[in-house]
């Protein structure tokens, strides 16, 4: 068994450190102030009520 080259190491050690970087970059990008509005908005979406009901859903008044 022939033992593996050395800069496979740096090669690995180079793509943890990108790796790490975009995530605290797009952890950084989602804690901006001028996200809180949007995401408080998302964060509403399933506590709101629908106006109409689904109108999917085969009831005996819809069938002939």
């Amino acid at each position: 068994m022939t033992p593996m080259n050395p800069i496979w190491g740096h090669i690995a050690g180079v793509f943890i450190v990108l790796m790490l970087i975009t995530f605290i970059g797009i952890w950084i990008w989602a804690w901006r102030k001028k996200h809180k509005r949007v995401f408080d908005q998302m964060a509403k979406l399933p506590l709101e009520l629908d106006e109409k009901p689904d109108t999917d859903v085969d009831t005996k008044e819809d069938r002939p």
